[in-house]
């Protein structure tokens, strides 16, 4: 394929014989937004990685990206350690084989955190340090809450939810729900706790495959798709997660509702105990 074939690609339509490529395109610049590439970041290695290696001036204009910026984005890409420069004039540039590039992202994400964690006692200390200007009393206390979005960020705040509760987890959740919270071990998470916990799955027939080890009087099943896709999570009379889009949507577009307003956590532990009632064992 020349280079007349494979510019175009980016920009073609769906009329074109290249849209299917173009399609394919979209769907990898976007898993590369997920290991921390910006949208043109991800073009470019892309561009660099498909079409063999190019000088910043053919990948500007192929790119229509302003030169200047396609320079900068090169030396990004360069100090990620995912696209390599040969000797050459004009300098061309070329990235690493796919699978090495994630690799090398994936490892430089975990330094980073690696480097949070070890900064984290310091940081408490600094902030221990200094003494806090607002006392707060019943007067001053108010309600809160929390608006998520994305798997990681949801999951850490369902972690510490399990973390710090004293009696009680009640769940409603579809079967993709479920089956995410399994593979997030969040299920083994329940079942090591100390404290009680309840699920109700809605809609489903059966008991999916991953729920077979939870205990049968703590799981049960309201068949039929009155419920749609509702998904909240309610720790003793504390909070309330409530999930606004759940697993019917991307990982990276769940959407959920983090509160400790004691009206709605009655309101949603009312709702789930009258769906207890009406629901039925797994087993």
């Amino acid at each position: 394929m020349q280079d007349q074939e494979i510019t175009p690609v980016f920009l073609s339509d769906s009329e074109s014989r290249l849209y299917p490529y173009k399609v394919k395109m979209e769907q990898i610049k976007a898993e590369l937004l997920k290991f921390g590439l910006s949208q043109n970041q991800a073009k470019v290695f892309i561009y660099l990685g498909k079409y063999g290696p190019r000088s910043a001036p053919e990948v500007s204009k192929a790119l229509d990206i302003p030169r200047t910026e396609t320079y900068f984005i090169i030396n990004t890409l360069q100090n990620k350690g995912i696209v390599t420069a040969e000797f050459s004039t004009p300098v061309r540039y070329s990235t690493l084989p796919i699978g090495d590039a994630i690799v090398t992202l994936v490892k430089s994400e975990q330094e980073k955190v690696k480097i949070l964690a070890m900064q984290e006692q310091e940081l408490t200390e600094l902030w221990n340090g200094i003494p806090a200007f607002i006392v707060e009393t019943s007067e001053t206390r108010k309600e809160k809450m929390q608006m998520l979005q994305g798997t990681p960020q949801i999951n850490n705040k369902i972690k510490n939810i399990i973390g710090q509760t004293r009696e009680e987890i009640l769940l409603f959740c579809t079967e993709k729900d479920l089956a995410r919270f399994y593979h997030a071990d969040f299920l083994e998470l329940l079942s090591s706790s100390t404290a009680d916990f309840k699920i109700i799955v809605s809609p489903t027939q059966r008991m999916p495959e991953h729920a077979k080890e939870i205990d049968k009087n703590k799981i049960r099943a309201m068949p039929g798709g009155r419920w749609g896709n509702l998904c909240f999570l309610v720790r003793d009379s504390d909070e309330v997660l409530f999930f606004l889009r759940n697993s019917d949507h991307p990982s990276h577009n769940v959407f959920a509702m983090w509160a400790d307003s004691s009206s709605l956590i009655a309101s949603m532990h009312m709702l789930f105990e009258l769906c207890w009632t009406n629901s039925e064992s797994m087993y």
